[in-house]
């Protein structure tokens, strides 16, 4: 799926302070635009296509972002280029690879302090706009309303993970499928399941294990977990 792409780029960008989910968004809308734009007769893949108009999409967001919270672009810049070096390179190599990349008058140290500064909360007190009249908490959408993006984007990947947990075993499939309500139907709790399937709760609650630890392995603990979070929102 190619919606498991933008997933994949935006893990690239590792921890930049940009909530993963908005990241996935922006990403999103950069897929978009390479269906749109993508042409079969040049001989391209559309996923090879693709991964020019993501990183686009998200390196847009996060410089804006970078904006939003006083940080000068060209750092931020740097610390993007950091991060996706070291998901993609050993320890160590990655520092070596990033002090040849970074621009004049900027030192590796400057961008790991930066990086480890956009990791800590961000108070919902902090003044932004123009006049700084407005707080980031008054800017934010009630998350209790669902947008309409944000619906699309979990139908979408309600499907993508679905058509995982199908290839599961039988049993561990339907556990899933019942406990996190895949199927459109309100999830389970343990107890119910068991019922339903005529075994202890234990027995269940193994069985989620099992099925979890079997989809960790094939997508990577991050990527569930936000596909998780992402249909329970």
């Amino acid at each position: 799926s190619h919606l498991r792409l933008v997933v994949s780029i935006a893990r690239e960008y590792g921890d930049t302070g940009m909530d993963f989910l908005d990241m996935i968004q922006e990403g999103n809308l950069g897929l978009i635009q390479a269906v749109d734009r993508f042409d079969p007769e040049r001989g391209v893949r559309l996923s090879t296509y693709a991964r020019f108009w993501v990183r686009q999409a998200i390196g847009a967001a996060l410089e804006k972002y970078s904006q939003m919270i006083r940080v000068p672009v060209h750092l931020f810049r740097a610390i993007i280029r950091f991060q996706r070096l070291k998901a993609n390179f050993g320890a160590g190599e990655f520092e070596q690879i990033a002090e040849l990349t970074l621009a004049p008058g900027l030192t590796l140290e400057r961008v790991k302090q930066v990086e480890r500064t956009l990791r800590e909360f961000v108070s919902l007190d902090l003044p932004v706009g123009e006049g700084e009249e407005d707080t980031l908490e008054e800017l934010i959408p009630d998350e209790r309303i669902p947008l309409p993006e944000r619906e699309a984007l979990r139908e979408l990947f309600r499907e993508d993970l679905l058509e995982m947990v199908n290839r599961l075993p039988a049993r561990d499939a339907l556990v899933l499928r019942l406990r996190y309500g895949l199927d459109g139907a309100p999830p389970r709790t343990l107890a119910e399941i068991g019922r339903q399937l005529g075994i202890t709760r234990e027995r269940v609650r193994q069985l989620e294990v099992r099925a979890l630890k079997r989809l960790k392995e094939a997508w990577g603990r991050e990527a569930l977990e936000f596909y998780r979070r992402l249909i329970q929102d």
